[in-house]
């Protein structure tokens, strides 16, 4: 009898990279371990009250209860627009530059199976998020990685690109996990110049929008809006990572293909998700801010105390991660080692592509307390390697 397998675009993806991290932190604890786990960007911190009084008042309405419309209700999209209009001076059509997906992952995965076709080039940064190389493999997209360099703030160096000649699409991902950068005023300039010249389209991948600790993020918007389009979440700045509810805006034939691709690949998203979701951003930003207030000071506290050990970092401009430089050492190795010898649970920045060897990424979604106990831990964890 012939064996059954798996389609070959499923057997070649590598296992989910966070996924294996929760097996190993979930061991180590069903083994009596208390482990301080930073190694994911989970946030800590409930959704305000009144998002949840949003959804608990729609969940109740039985015009909720049936299959809603693929197409974003009105109440979101307004929302988003306004959102963008507000926070970054970028006016949007509602109607066709604004679509709703099941968190950002989804929106990621309807942009590049919805825009590059396979055989074409899709290039993404180095390091970075895994899910884009994931991604390109499904699309049967032939992948190139644009190197971020530390000397440079870990901006794109476009002139790695010059022997490439054409591309289907050059995703961006700022600020940019795992390393906390943001975008400088002349990234997007330069990631518009470069997407023109290979008629490309520039995706965004705009998940930490609010988590800027000097100055608002910039948007990829505010330079472009007719090759560009930018995919974001309220998991981050709303605390509502379970709620499985992202956006994506911008140009309108790109907004398009990624309805049709949904369409088709997804299914519609809960109503009454979507009410608390325009509620979201539509209502008081008091709580955003202050969370922004809540990262700034955990941040401060894991990279002074880090620096004040003689450990190699940046301290991150945005996002909720912290970027560590290892002095060469085997970051796998490393991190099993942390986990089993200290109880701390990091990602090895080799997950990350091969820009990130050498480095670890802690997440800052724990109370100050057991931040400062991390801090020690990997005091002792130091001390006791010399």
């Amino acid at each position: 009898m012939t064996a059954l397998r798996a389609a070959a675009r499923v057997e070649n993806l590598p296992p989910n990279f966070f996924g294996a991290l929760d097996g190993a932190v979930a061991q180590a604890r069903a083994a009596g371990g208390d482990v301080i786990d930073v190694s994911k960007g989970n946030p800590d911190l409930p959704t305000p009250a009144h998002i949840v009084a949003a959804m608990q008042a729609a969940v109740a309405d039985p015009a909720n209860h049936g299959y809603p419309a693929y197409r974003v209700r009105p109440a979101l999209a307004q929302a988003i627009a306004a959102r963008y209009r507000e926070d970054h001076g970028v006016l949007l059509d509602p109607d066709t530059q604004i679509a709703a997906f099941h968190g950002s992952h989804e929106a990621l995965m309807a942009a590049i199976l919805g825009l590059v076709d396979t055989g074409r080039t899709l290039v993404v940064p180095d390091p970075g998020y895994p899910a884009y190389a994931t991604a390109a493999e499904l699309a049967g997209a032939d992948l190139r990685t644009v190197p971020l360099n530390r000397a440079c703030g870990y901006q794109p160096d476009f002139a790695a690109l010059r022997d490439l000649d054409d591309a289907a699409a050059i995703l961006l991902n700022y600020p940019h996990n795992p390393t906390g950068a943001v975008a400088t005023a002349s990234t997007f300039d330069d990631a518009i110049a470069e997407s023109t010249r290979l008629g490309a389209a520039l995706i965004n991948d705009f998940a930490y929008s609010s988590l800027g600790y000097d100055a608002r993020p910039l948007s990829a918007l505010t330079v472009d809006t007719n090759r560009t389009v930018e995919v974001s979440t309220l998991s981050k700045t709303y605390n509502m990572a379970g709620w499985r509810i992202g956006f994506a805006a911008g140009a309108a034939p790109l907004i398009a293909a990624m309805r049709r691709y949904q369409a088709h690949a997804f299914s519609t998203i809960f109503g009454a998700t979507q009410e608390a979701a325009a509620a979201a951003l539509a209502g008081d930003q008091e709580g955003a801010h202050e969370l922004v207030a809540t990262y700034l000071a955990r941040r401060d506290l894991v990279v002074d105390g880090l620096r004040a050990q003689g450990w190699d970092l940046v301290a991150p401009a945005g996002t909720f991660f912290v970027w560590v430089g290892i002095g060469g050492d085997d970051d796998v190795a490393f991190t099993q080692r942390l986990l089993a010898e200290h109880g701390v649970a990091v990602a090895p920045g080799s997950g990350f592509g091969a820009g990130g060897a050498g480095f670890i990424r802690i997440s800052l979604v724990h109370p100050r307390e057991r931040l400062h106990e991390l801090v020690e831990r990997l005091a002792a964890a130091k001390e006791g390697w010399r």
